[in-house]
């Protein structure tokens, strides 16, 4: 199982920006705890890449079964974590 770093850096990322309620109530469902600490714009289109949110509290949820569902269900979206504690990209590089 596959979670974000807590306190670090990350987002998801949809294909279509129609899709990020989708994907809101999907977590909610998943893990309803959970859904209390995903932070505001944590899903965004994947337009916004490579800006990245703090990730605060939201590290339990199973990004690999979202991913998973989502895919499934035809919602196509990438889920990015820094995996640490830093701002990660020189958008510059891109």
């Amino acid at each position: 199982m596959r979670t974000l770093q807590r306190k670090g850096f990350g987002r998801i990322y949809v294909e279509n920006e129609g899709d990020i309620h989708l994907v809101e109530e999907i977590i909610q469902k998943m893990d309803e705890f959970e859904y209390d600490y995903l932070p505001k714009d944590m899903i965004a289109p994947f337009s916004e890449y490579p800006s990245v949110i703090y990730t605060h509290k939201f590290d339990s949820l199973d990004v690999d079964a979202l991913t998973a569902i989502c895919w499934r269900k035809g919602i196509h979206i990438w889920v990015f974590d820094t995996g640490n504690n830093e701002y990660p990209l020189d958008a510059t590089l891109l």
